[in-house]
């Protein structure tokens, strides 16, 4: 397992990646409602705590939860499955985009 990244700047001096991640918890808690109404209530668990570290988290959580989010999208078990729709693709292109700012970021730090 890879050591936690480091925090890095507060949020508000990246507003790109500030965004991302604004919009990123919109779409999960989206995806917790349409879940929910739809009677998956194991994938609203998995996915309902991430909503405040998109909305506040520091850099290292958000990749920590941008992880989380993006394995609701496995190959054997999926939120697809569950949830077929343009939303859960937006979601998760939403959690790809995350990720690779903040790797983008990281590696400019090296």
């Amino acid at each position: 397992m890879s050591p936690r990244p480091k925090a890095g700047p507060p949020r508000w001096q990246d507003p790109v990646l500030d965004e991302a991640a604004l919009e990123l918890a919109r779409l999960v808690r989206g995806a917790v409602v349409a879940l929910g109404a739809l009677g998956h209530e194991r994938w609203v668990a998995f996915l309902e705590p991430l909503v405040p570290v998109f909305e506040d988290g520091d850099r290292a959580d958000l990749l920590l939860a941008a992880r989380r989010a993006r394995a609701a999208f496995g190959a054997r078990d999926s939120i697809l499955d569950a949830w077929p729709s343009d939303e859960a693709r937006r979601l998760r292109d939403a959690v790809d985009h995350l990720q690779h700012l903040i790797d983008r970021r990281l590696a400019s730090e090296r």
